[in-house]
């Protein structure tokens, strides 16, 4: 599967990959720094209570000044093997060494090394002027704290005791850091997956479907819809595209006669077939339906339902031109809410009848419970003002050739369009026929 780096897809999780990155990392960065940090002074404070502990209990030993004897310093052992203290040095303020313990096993002739010497005068000073318990120092490398805690004996001597502590608690610590840290990575990245597949969802998908809808209209299927109804922006860019499509379509049904939104006759072939009947002295009737209240439905549901009325009023058209007992009906549609019916002259009145009566039985499925239940609609006219308009109805002027000579369509429409302000001045649905007889232009 090739990739196509030019894509807005491609960019986008390209980027979208490196921002997850540096959050991932930002995120690990700053629980890392804290966590570290609390760590660490976590398993001071517990070396540190240790270590005070033992003050406590080498005070308590060395009562009154006493001189450090062997037994005290037995006792002194004896108190840091209750506290688990494996490591221990007694200096002396001189550095002299009374007893040295490494892993609990004695080190003969061990002397005290600069360092240590350095140790134990901060330690003396400390207590003397900070009146501190002791001078620790740490080494995060090893995870160790040495601690140097001064004592006095034989009234005026001071000693030191050096201890070692390993800080355990660290590792284990640091093992929980661990597993936390790739937690908090992954609870990220799934968070960012999740805004990613939304983000595509919203966003990409419907645009892959813009194009993919695109690249079948220039292929020259104009039908083609995308499925796409939302009240964002997208949406928008999704029924501005349909209703291009539909204007294709329409065009190109245009060029081939055909209304595009209906698909019956356009005005060519109404013409035509008019004509055609006319030279043929054939008495017809051409029925000329004009809907009421269209522009007040429009401007109140769109574009779109109106569509769907108009639609409507086609299905009960051509509904009424297949019922049994009439025959020979022509259906055209001129555009917009103007149809016309031409049928022979002894069916023109059973027509009209039938379509009145399915078209109003059906009209209130394209109105709202309200606007249904009220009778009609509030909009504004064509003055700018709010007005109340009855529902959809339907205006039916018919115009014959068997009572007046007509030779071309081009008449019978003029003699429609007086017997359509007529019709129209009625409420409701409603049909009229011309009735007059005799020459062109007399009443």
């Amino acid at each position: 599967m090739r990739i196509n780096t030019k894509s807005i897809l491609f960019k986008t999780g390209l980027i979208y990959v490196g921002v997850t990155i540096l959050n991932v990392t930002i995120f690990n960065v700053m629980v890392w720094e804290n966590q570290t940090g609390l760590i660490m002074e976590n398993a001071i404070l517990n070396s540190l209570h240790k270590g005070s502990s033992l003050k406590y209990r080498i005070d308590n030993i060395i009562q009154n000044n006493d001189n450090l004897t062997s037994a005290n310093i037995n006792k002194i052992l004896k108190e840091c093997e209750k506290l688990s203290i494996r490591d221990l040095t007694l200096f002396h303020e001189s550095g002299k060494v009374f007893i040295a313990l490494q892993n609990n096993k004695l080190i003969k002739n061990k002397v005290a090394t600069p360092k240590e010497l350095k140790m134990i005068n901060k330690a003396i000073t400390k207590q003397s002027f900070e009146d501190k318990l002791f001078y620790h120092n740490v080494d995060k490398k090893t995870k160790r704290i040495d601690l140097y805690i001064p004592f006095t004996f034989n009234k005026d001597q001071n000693g030191v005791a050096s201890i070692k502590l390993v800080m355990k608690d660290i590792n284990k610590q640091m093992n929980y850091l661990y597993r936390q840290c790739f937690f908090i990575a992954l609870l990220v990245v799934i968070i960012h997956i999740l805004f990613a597949w939304a983000i595509f969802k919203m966003i990409l998908l419907p645009l892959r479907s813009l194009i993919g809808a695109t690249q079948s209209i220039s292929r020259g299927q104009l039908d083609i819809r995308v499925p796409i109804v939302r009240q964002d922006e997208i949406g928008l860019l999704a029924s501005s595209f349909n209703e291009m499509s539909v204007a294709f379509q329409r065009m190109r049904d245009e060029a081939k006669g055909a209304n595009p939104l209906t698909g019956l006759p356009g005005n060519i072939t109404i013409a035509r077939y008019i004509d055609q009947c006319l030279l043929n002295q054939t008495d017809i009737c051409v029925l000329y339906c004009d809907l009421d209240n269209f522009k007040a439905y429009n401007d109140k549901y769109g574009f779109t339902r109106g569509d769907e009325a108009i639609t409507y009023t086609r299905d009960c058209l051509n509904a009424v031109a297949q019922r049994n007992d009439i025959a020979n009906v022509f259906v055209g549609h001129e555009g917009g809410d103007d149809f016309v019916v031409v049928t022979p002259y002894e069916y023109w009145e059973v027509f009209a009848k039938a379509f009145v009566t399915i078209f109003d039985r059906g009209i209130y499925q394209f109105y709202n419970t309200v606007d249904a239940r009220n009778g009609f609609i509030e909009s504004i006219n064509r003055q700018g003002q709010r007005q109340r308009f009855p529902l959809i109805s339907v205006s039916i002027a018919v115009v014959t050739n068997k009572t007046r000579p007509f030779t071309r369509h081009a008449q019978m429409i003029q003699v429609a369009a007086e017997i359509k302000k007529y019709v129209k001045g009625i409420d409701g649905s409603c049909y009229a026929i011309d009735r007059r007889s005799g020459p062109l232009g007399e009443n």
